[in-house]
This record gives C-alpha cells, sequence and structure tokens, in this order.
C-alpha cells in the first residue's frame, strides 16, 4: 500500500511556507537528492509538515511515475484578453507547514543552503491561517472540501494505478484587490463565491459568474447538485500578507487526476461556454504552477 505524503492530508498548521525552485545550469541531480534526503529528516526531528511536489521535467528526471497525464501549468486568458492568471512552472516545490513559523523558517532556510548553486529560488510565500479558516475578504475558506473521511479518496491516487500514493497539485499565488470588494454591498459578496459570508451556506441560487458555478464539478451540468459531483479537490489554501501591503490567498488544490483542475481553470477564464468568474474582477494570480506530490515510498525510492 502506497503512502500519500503526510503533510497533504494532516491537520494543516498555523503557519505555512511555499518555496519554489528549479534547476540551475550544470545542476548535479545527486546533489539534490541529498538536499532533498536531508531535508525529510530536518523536518521530521523538528516536527515540521513537508511535502515536496515536483514539476513534470524534475519528476521525470527522478524516474517518479505520475500517471501520464501529467502537463506544466501552461497560464490562462479569458477570450478577451482582459482576465489572465499567468503561468510560473517550476520544478520543485517545498510546502512546509508547522504551529511555529520559526522551525518552518529554519528548514526551508537549511533546504535552500544545501540546494544553492543546484537549484534557484524563483519566489516564496509565508502564509498563515487567518481566524476560523477566512479568506481576507472574512469569507470562509474551503467549505467544498470533501467530508474528511472522504479526501483520500478523492485527493490521493488509489493503489494499483500508475502514480498510486501520489497526488496532482495546483498552486497560485492570488493577489487581491481589497478596495475593490470594499466597494461591494453583502449580496454582491455573496454572489460571487455562490455562499453567505456568515456560514458559507449555498446560495439557492447560483448566478452564472458565480465561482461555485466554475469549480463545483457534476456530471451534467456544473453546480447542479441534482447529479453527483466528480473530480473533487482537496483545498488547502491560506492567506498571505506582503509588507508591501499586496494581500491574498494562497491556493493548493489536490485531485488524483489533473484533468479536473484544468477543467476549472478554462472555466473561470470564460472558456468551453462559461461567463468569466466573477472572483477574476478583484483578484489575480500573480504565479501558478501544476505540480505532482509523490508517495513516501515512490519518494524514497528516488531519492536513494
Amino acid at each position: 500500500m502506497a503512502t500519500s505524503q503526510p503533510a497533504i492530508l494532516g491537520d494543516l498548521q498555523k503557519y505555512q511556507w511555499y518555496v519554489h525552485m528549479s534547476r540551475t545550469e550544470g545542476a548535479d541531480l545527486d546533489v539534490i537528492k541529498a538536499a532533498l534526503r536531508a531535508g525529510q529528516a530536518d523536518a521530521a526531528a523538528q516536527g515540521v509538515h513537508l511535502c515536496l511536489l515536483l514539476g513534470p521535467s524534475l519528476a521525470d528526471d527522478l524516474g517518479i511515475e505520475t500517471g501520464g497525464d501529467f502537463q506544466n501549468y501552461p497560464g490562462y486568458e479569458s477570450p478577451d484578453g482582459s482576465k489572465v492568471a499567468k503561468g510560473t512552472q517550476e520544478e520543485l516545490l517545498l510546502w512546509l507547514h508547522h504551529a511555529d513559523k520559526d522551525l518552518i523558517w529554519e528548514v526551508q532556510h537549511t533546504m535552500r543552503r544545501a540546494l544553492a548553486g543546484h537549484m534557484s529560488v524563483a519566489r516564496e510565500t509565508p502564509c498563515f491561517i487567518y481566524k476560523n479558516s477566512l479568506d481576507l475578504t472574512g469569507h470562509i475558506d474551503g467549505t467544498g472540501n470533501p467530508a474528511p473521511e472522504d479526501q483520500q479518496d478523492r485527493g490521493i491516487i488509489a493503489d494499483g494505478v500508475p502514480g498510486e500514493g501520489g497526488s496532482y497539485c495546483i498552486a497560485q499565488r492570488w493577489v487581491h484587490d481589497m478596495d475593490y470588494w470594499a466597494s461591494l454591498s453583502l449580496e454582491e459578496e455573496e454572489n460571487v463565491f455562490g455562499r453567505t459570508k456568515a456560514d458559507s451556506t449555498k446560495l439557492d441560487v447560483q448566478v452564472p459568474r458565480s465561482h461555485l458555478s466554475h469549480v463545483e464539478l457534476h456530471e451534467g451540468a456544473t453546480a447542479d447538485e441534482s447529479t453527483p459531483k466528480r473530480g473533487e479537490m482537496v483545498r488547502r489554501s491560506t492567506p498571505y500578507a506582503f509588507h508591501d501591503g499586496t494581500v491574498g490567498l494562497y491556493f493548493m488544490g489536490f485531485c488524483k487526476t489533473q484533468a479536473p483542475m484544468r477543467e476549472r481553470m478554462d472555466a473561470m477564464y470564460g472558456h468551453n461556454d462559461h461567463e468569466t468568474d466573477a472572483i477574476t474582477d478583484y483578484s489575480t494570480p500573480a504565479s501558478g504552477s501544476y505540480y505532482f506530490a509523490p508517495s513516501v515510498e515512490a519518494l524514497a525510492a528516488a531519492l536513494g
């Protein structure tokens, strides 16, 4: 039985750190493997939750089985060009979370030093859980997650299937326009998400541009509760706030196949007979990547 990396489905801790990296010219794969093994050992010794996520090129070079349908994040654009989700595919994502921010900083810093000269940092984002898992807009985030007892089935590739124990991931840093958001009435806010603000109850009537009408996939029409859900994801999203005033949401979604992630992005950006998602009026992805989180066993075999 393949084991998913515990950081994915375990309890999400108060603080998170995301570090995106890619290989430099002349990088030594053996040095990278050794650095990742050492990082895993350091994280385990300090009780830090560490997940190693690989882009398509690094997964291939490490001999990781990903199931055959693993694509780079291409970036997305609405048909009229007014809405853009920037694509910034990298080869490695270090995702760490823990109740103590100092420990996750230390583990990722040590790993970066060990990888220096072989992998360079493209960007990093420290995040935090805001109140009772709120987005900075004040709306509850992650309400649409599968029930805890269903998350293994929805988010992790089953045993006996290529890539077993692994998971596909979408990672995006969304930048919020809080001034625009403050201009909306409560009714307009709720129609953006398709849920009430107070308790995240799904609205009986979804406007065509609601977020739910784009991302809650059902057999047949999206967001049609009369038919079964499909392609569900396990979300692990958290807010961030930079010192320059930039704020937003770091979106992480895990799924046992990648295609539903691509389908959601196409829908949000106005393709396949959808209007653009209303979320894109106030929030814009500054980065976007697809990754694969191999099983514990697959990583151990690949890293040596």
